[in-house]
Parts: structure tokens; C-alpha cells; sequence
């Protein structure tokens, strides 16, 4: 799920709400969802990521402060794009 906003909470208010739609459809339909995968990543211009939390049916998911994997990618929010290819350059 993908969601935009002002700031983090119209964010997670959003997610919330498109979550619950999932889960109904996911009843409805005989899926079922691995909560312990779940990830949420924010992405903002901000530095300061405040601590804030999405709701999924019973489970809170916080967001990942410090870095998220993305389609099997680690974006790491310290990293510059510099620091982080001069990184990946000293692993190769």
C-alpha cells in the first residue's frame, strides 16, 4: 500500500483505513495476509521521523526508523546516495 500526506498522520490514517479495506477484501476472498512480514516505510524530506505506528487489523507495525528493505534493496535513511554507493563500492 502507498499512501502521500501533509505530514505523518493524515500518512497513517490512510494506511489504516486502506488496510482495513484489504482485510475485508482478504476475509472475503480466503487470503490471508503474514503479519510478521509486514513493513512500513515513510519516506519525507524531514530529517526527525517521529514514532508512529500503522494499524492492521490487530497488529501495530511500526514504521523502520533507521533502514527498510525494498524489494530487496536496504534504503538506509542515514546514508547519503554518495556515502551509500561509496559504501556499496567497498563491499564489491
Amino acid at each position: 500500500m502507498w499512501a502521500e500526506g501533509a505530514d505523518d498522520s493524515e500518512v497513517v490514517a490512510k494506511l489504516t483505513a486502506a488496510a482495513t479495506v484489504a482485510l475485508v477484501w482478504t476475509a472475503n476472498n480466503g487470503v490471508a495476509f503474514n503479519h510478521s512480514k509486514t513493513e512500513a516505510a515513510l519516506y519525507q524530506r524531514e530529517k526527525t521521523v517521529a514514532i508512529v505506528v500503522v494499524t492492521i487489523g490487530t497488529n501495530s507495525v511500526p514504521f523502520n526508523r533507521d533502514a527498510t528493505r525494498w524489494l530487496g534493496v536496504w534504503l538506509d535513511s542515514q546514508l547519503t546516495l554518495k556515502s551509500h554507493h561509496a559504501t556499496r563500492l567497498k563491499e564489491g
